[in-house]
């Protein structure tokens, strides 16, 4: 949500979930669009609000702010798809020239992957697990294994599941309209001096 158009009444899905954090809306809040034939049973009993569907409260504030934030990302959504989308092949080429032994988890082409993230598998190291620590020291913001294992330590079952070696650490780095070629250029040399480092 937030990054690609969405016909409702044209896309044959059950249902879509959208977390408004993931486009750059306040975090603790999202919703869930139901296909009208699909019946699922309420959450939480008690009371009528979200069509019977939950009791409770609505979180207003939460609701505004993902609302605006979903108006946003689709105002200058073509021109967002293309800033990101040069940053991340940008970072790819950077990577590829400057460290040598890594690999990309996934697909990286533009037309088979999401424009937003980008996976990393680094050589082995000694001090794998202090590497995305010191990145985080540095002032850069990324992610261990994939999205579905963050805050994990038992590993990704996505990256398992594609044949990314366990023993290599893996860095996933997201991409907004916010971001900057300078920021990659940082973020490049900071990888380059940590992975020769723990060589």
């Amino acid at each position: 949500m937030g990054h690609y158009a969405h016909d409702l009444r044209k896309l044959k899905l059950h249902f879509l979930a959208c977390a408004a954090h993931k486009l750059h809306g306040p975090k603790g809040v999202g919703f869930l669009h139901v296909n009208h034939k699909i019946k699922i049973n309420p959450m939480i009993y008690g009371g009528s609000q979200e069509r019977n569907m939950r009791g409770g409260t609505e979180n207003v504030y939460g609701i505004v702010g993902l609302a605006k934030a979903l108006e946003m990302a689709y105002a200058e959504m073509e021109q967002h798809r293309e800033h990101i989308q040069g940053l991340k092949t940008y970072m790819i080429g950077q990577l590829i020239g400057k460290l040598p032994g890594i690999y990309f988890n996934g697909e990286t082409a533009a037309d088979k992957s999401l424009y937003t993230v980008l996976n990393v598998s680094f050589p082995e190291m000694e001090m794998a697990d202090m590497l995305l620590f010191s990145l985080d020291i540095a002032g850069i913001s990324a992610s261990g294994g994939s999205a579905c294992s963050s805050g994990s330590d038992i590993g990704s079952h996505v990256l398992t599941a594609i044949g990314a070696s366990a023993s290599r650490p893996s860095i996933r780095f997201s991409f907004s309209k916010y971001n900057t070629k300078e920021e990659v250029d940082y973020t490049v040399a900071k990888l380059r001096e940590l992975v020769l480092i723990n060589a």
